[in-house]
């Protein structure tokens, strides 16, 4: 059996791409713009050439790979092979990405929603090792997830279970990129923390992180306005992380895991968040799924799209 794998995190305006061996050390890794604006053609032979790029710096060939996995935004049909309409990839519609790949390299090819891969990625190489009921989220500029049962990745009818982002937490909520009011995302999200930092300073409250950001507002603003003691940014942590605190205990209630995992940009500040998010899921989980549940944060930090497709393959 082939020892290598090869995984493509394919993002917006990056891809990364990998080599990564059967017990999930990465080998080699690159980065390149993705140029979604040139449309779907241009950026699969952009994928490609990644792949024969890094294949190169570790003096490797194609014939060495068990395959390549994908990690693609959706939604997409992965039992198909097809990416159909991600908001971030202009005019892909319907996009057969496994068969012009598999066909141009000449070896398996698997796709796979960006926040399952990221899970099974977790699941196999990170947290979530040797646990069988698992439910990995990241929290980033949206919240996305996938949800292992019984030791098994689960995609649903058509690959789009999961949407961990997207459960109502409020019907009378702001409204969500996805169309509909009260979305986890809309509250607990990088996106939402920056919009309620940038509504107070709207309304006029004095806060360091108007200083900080300047002409546009960012999560990253919130934390360090909070860590220099700015008491309307430590009020927006503390409201961020009794959000995530209320979809934690909505996960626990709708999966049952043993163990939820918690990755993308926001977990950075794991500290911050903690104690408060914890107190909030003590409250509000139900006590029997909250008994068996630890909440961790995740252990493949940025490394998690490239080992998540590559673990599509195992």
């Amino acid at each position: 059996m082939k020892k290598f794998l090869c995984g493509v995190d394919l993002g917006g305006t990056k891809i990364s791409t990998g080599i990564v061996d059967e017990n999930g050390n990465i080998i080699k890794s690159i980065k390149i713009p993705t140029m979604a604006e040139k449309g779907p053609d241009f950026v699969i032979e952009r994928i490609e050439e990644s792949i024969y790029q890094v294949l190169k710096e570790t003096g490797l060939s194609i014939n060495d790979l068990r395959g390549v996995g994908i990690g693609s935004p959706g939604p997409l049909d992965s039992k198909k092979g097809i990416v159909i309409s991600p908001p971030n990839l202009p005019d892909w519609s319907n996009v057969p990405i496994v068969e012009i790949l598999s066909n141009k390299l000449g070896v398996e090819v698997k796709l796979e929603n960006d926040a399952n891969a990221a899970a099974i990625g977790e699941h196999l190489f990170g947290s979530g090792r040797g646990i069988d009921n698992f439910v990995y989220v990241t929290v980033s500029t949206g919240i996305g997830g996938g949800v292992i049962i019984e030791g098994k990745l689960y995609s649903g009818e058509n690959s789009n279970a999961a949407e961990i982002g997207h459960h109502t937490i409020n019907f009378d909520g702001p409204r969500c990129n996805c169309g509909n009011y009260g979305c986890f995302e809309a509250y607990a999200s990088g996106t939402a923390l920056a919009r309620f930092a940038k509504e107070g300073i709207e309304k006029g409250i004095k806060t360091k992180i108007k200083e900080l950001a300047g002409e546009e507002v960012r999560a990253e603003h919130v934390f360090e306005a909070a860590k220099m003691g700015d008491e309307f940014a430590r009020e927006l942590v503390e409201k961020e992380a009794f959000y995530l605190g209320v979809g934690i205990a909505n996960i626990m209630a709708f999966y049952n895991p043993r163990k939820i995992a918690i990755g993308g940009g926001v977990s950075a500040q794991w500290d911050m968040l903690y104690d408060k998010m914890m107190e909030t899921v003590a409250q509000k989980a139900l006590k029997p799924n909250a008994e068996v549940c630890e909440v961790v944060k995740a252990e493949l930090g940025d490394n998690i799209g490239v080992l998540g497709a590559a673990a599509l393959l195992l």
